[in-house]
C-alpha cells in the first residue's frame, strides 16, 4: 500500500513539474519578446524627445507594459522556486520507488505510471498550444496598438518639424577670383564642376564671380556666367 502511494504521489509530483517547466518557459518568451520591444520603442522616444508633450499616451502605454513585465518577471521567480522543490521531491520519491524494485508488482506500476503520464502530457501539449496562441495573439495586439501610437508621434514630429520656418544662412562671397576670363551659357546637364573642369578653373572661383550659392537652384539652364581663368 505504501508503494501504491509513493506511485500516486511520483505521478503527481513530475505532472506538475512539466505543467510549471511549460508554463515557465511560456512566460520567459513573452517576457524576452515584450523587453524587445520596449528597448526598441525607448530608442524611438529619445529620437522624438523635442516633442515628448506630444506622446502622453505611449508613455502610459509603455509604462503598463513595463508593470506587465515585472509581474512576469516576479512570477517566473515564484515559479523556479515551485521547480526546484518538485526536483527535490522527486528524486525523493525515485529514491523510494527503487527501494521497493523487490516487489514484483513495482515494475508493472511504474508502466502504468509511464503510460498515464504520457497521456497526460499529449493532453496538456494540446491545452498548452492553445494557451501559446492566446499569448501570442495578445502581445501582438498590444504591438499593433503601440505601434500605431507611435507612428502617430513620429508623424506629429515630422509635421512638426516641417512647418518650422527654414532660417536663410547667410553666404559671404569673395572677390579673391581672376578677374579675366570667358562668359559662359549654361547648358542642360551642366554642373559647376563640369564647367570648371572644362575650362580649367574652379568651383569656387565660378561661384564667387557669379554669386552662386546653391548650384542645384542659382545654376539654370540657358543662364550667361562669367568663368574665370588664371592668365
Amino acid at each position: 500500500m505504501q508503494a501504491q502511494d509513493d506511485v500516486i504521489c511520483t505521478s503527481s509530483s513530475l505532472l506538475a513539474l512539466t505543467f510549471r517547466c511549460v508554463i515557465e518557459s511560456s512566460i520567459i518568451i513573452m517576457t524576452k519578446t515584450l523587453s524587445l520591444f520596449l528597448l526598441i520603442l525607448t530608442g524611438t522616444f529619445i529620437l522624438t524627445s523635442p516633442v515628448a508633450a506630444q506622446t502622453d499616451n505611449v508613455r502610459v502605454a509603455v509604462a503598463n507594459l513595463n508593470q506587465d513585465v515585472a509581474l512576469l518577471v516576479q512570477q517566473v521567480k515564484a515559479l523556479r522556486l515551485e521547480v526546484e522543490e518538485m526536483q527535490r521531491q522527486n528524486a525523493r520519491l525515485r529514491a523510494q520507488v527503487a527501494a521497493s524494485a523487490s516487489d514484483n508488482s513495482t515494475d508493472n506500476k511504474i508502466n502504468n505510471l509511464s503510460s498515464a503520464i504520457e497521456t497526460l502530457r499529449r493532453e496538456y501539449r494540446q491545452a498548452d498550444e492553445v494557451q501559446k496562441n492566446q499569448i501570442i495573439a495578445e502581445v501582438t495586439r498590444q504591438i499593433e496598438a503601440l505601434a500605431k501610437q507611435t507612428q502617430g508621434a513620429i508623424n506629429s514630429v515630422a509635421n512638426a518639424v516641417e512647418s518650422e520656418p527654414q532660417i536663410a544662412v547667410p553666404v559671404h562671397f569673395s572677390d579673391d577670383y581672376p578677374k579675366s576670363g570667358i562668359k559662359y551659357t549654361v547648358r542642360s546637364g551642366d554642373t559647376l564642376s563640369q564647367i570648371a573642369r572644362a575650362h580649367g578653373s574652379s568651383i569656387k572661383h565660378i561661384q564667387n564671380a557669379n554669386k552662386i550659392a546653391n548650384p542645384a537652384k542659382d545654376l539654370q539652364v540657358g543662364q550667361t556666367i562669367f568663368i574665370p581663368i588664371s592668365e
